[in-house]
């Protein structure tokens, strides 16, 4: 059986910043089910499985195609049942409430930090459709996008939320990681993957919990390239 991940990568093909693709690997390394990556860069839509489509992550699963992120999850936990990302209702209602949170606090500062790092870090031939699909979705040029002097102290803030559940716990699972783990921390692989620069400083356990992440599944996401 083969599985392929379609996951997105700046110039050098070997960093892959997508915080979607990332909960997907997180989400196969749990399940514990061997897979290979494929590298996609932003723009050129033919040398993803589906053109038309046009988006990452897409999983081909013993040659069926998945697509989003959320859709892929649930195959994963339909076809594979061992080891549940979210084994109980109420996992998957922490999963979803962090999710939402993440929507609300987490990217809206994340993203204005990282954007100019992570176009700067694409490849020359995304660079362009990078700025205008997300100045068409922002409604302003990147430069202003970026331009929000708050935005450490917003993020610092937002990841306070995290100290007492992981002050608490090793992980926001338990004693385990499960899917709020990898929901989490996905976007920080994002801003892992798109800079080394320390943009803002993280709250100790939420910072000892990422170290925690960072070297399950044998290390896979520490070994990870950066920009």
């Amino acid at each position: 059986m083969t599985r392929t991940l379609y996951d997105l990568a700046l110039a050098d093909e070997a960093v892959r910043p997508s915080p979607y693709c990332w909960l997907v690997k997180f989400a196969l390394l749990h399940k514990g089910l061997k897979f290979e990556t494929r590298a996609v860069g932003f723009a050129d839509k033919a040398k993803y499985p589906d053109p038309a489509y046009g988006k990452v992550p897409v999983l081909i699963d013993d040659g069926v195609m998945v697509k989003d992120s959320p859709v892929i999850l649930e195959h994963l936990d339909r076809k594979y049942r061992e080891r549940p990302l979210a084994a109980t209702a109420g996992e998957r209602a922490s999963a979803a409430f962090y999710g939402a949170w993440l929507a609300s606090a987490i990217y809206p500062a994340l993203g204005p930090l990282i954007m100019l790092p992570l176009i700067a870090a694409a490849a020359s031939e995304d660079r362009d459709y990078i700025r205008r699909t997300r100045e068409a979705r922002f409604g302003k040029t990147l430069e202003e996008y970026a331009n929000v002097p708050d935005a450490a102290q917003r993020l610092e803030s937002a990841l306070a939320a995290l100290a007492a559940p992981l002050g608490a716990y090793d992980f926001l699972g338990g004693r385990e990681a499960n899917l709020c783990d990898y929901v989490v921390m996905s976007p920080l692989m994002w801003r892992r993957s798109a800079t080394s620069a320390e943009l803002y400083e993280t709250p100790k356990p939420v910072a000892a919990w990422q170290e925690r992440m960072l070297d399950l599944f044998g290390g896979y996401a520490r070994a990870a390239k950066r920009a």
